[in-house]
């Protein structure tokens, strides 16, 4: 009695075909990673010059709630609190955006 299927045995691509199928890929990542970069930097620059760098600092700072949430249980051994029942990464970004405001 055998529990584990037979595997059929991989089908192997012509070495032609792999090198022509990594050459596209290469070719279109090489076009869309400069133009996307482009497009996220003049979108970052038009939000800081429209004056929502506090809101995007507070973003940033919320986004570092998974590290902060495990640097406290490692501390403390157990979760941090949720004031009001809201969502941790929430209070850091609330603070961070208020942080920024204050500060710039």
């Amino acid at each position: 009695m055998q529990t584990h299927p037979d595997l059929a045995p991989l089908e192997r691509r012509p070495k032609r075909t792999q090198v022509a199928s990594m050459l596209v890929t290469f070719l279109v990542v090489v076009a869309l990673v400069p133009g996307a970069a482009v497009l996220a930097l003049t979108w970052l620059t038009r939000a800081l010059s429209a004056g929502w760098g506090p809101v995007l600092g507070g973003v940033l700072i919320a986004a570092t709630w998974p590290a902060v949430s495990r640097a406290s249980r490692e501390l403390t051994g157990r979760s941090p609190r949720r004031p009001a029942g809201l969502p941790g990464w929430l209070w850091l970004g609330l603070g961070g955006t208020l942080a920024c405001w204050v500060l710039f």
